[in-house]
């Protein structure tokens, strides 16, 4: 009968309580998630604003060229 009377007033009938939490938690994770992805571009960006920044001779202790590492500073910070 409830549910009769919104679909007349047109409004819509609410969740139930037991969807309710799962939907919090839900977005929780999706919040969660969209923080961890903007914590991982923002460690690529610095490190690779870094990378652009040593010398030569910091380069050649990790093993790479100059010409690597700016092709690796170089890329977007969503790429990985």
């Amino acid at each position: 009968m409830e549910h009769r009377l919104h679909a007349t007033l047109g409004a819509p009938p609410a969740a139930p309580p037991s969807a309710q939490p799962s939907a919090l938690a839900a977005f929780a994770r999706r919040v969660r998630r969209l923080a961890a992805l903007c914590a991982l571009w923002q460690r690529r960006h610095t490190q690779r604003r870094e990378l652009g920044e040593l010398d030569d001779r910091l380069l050649r202790d990790i093993g790479i060229t100059r010409e690597q590492a700016w092709r690796e500073a170089g890329k977007p910070f969503w790429r990985a």
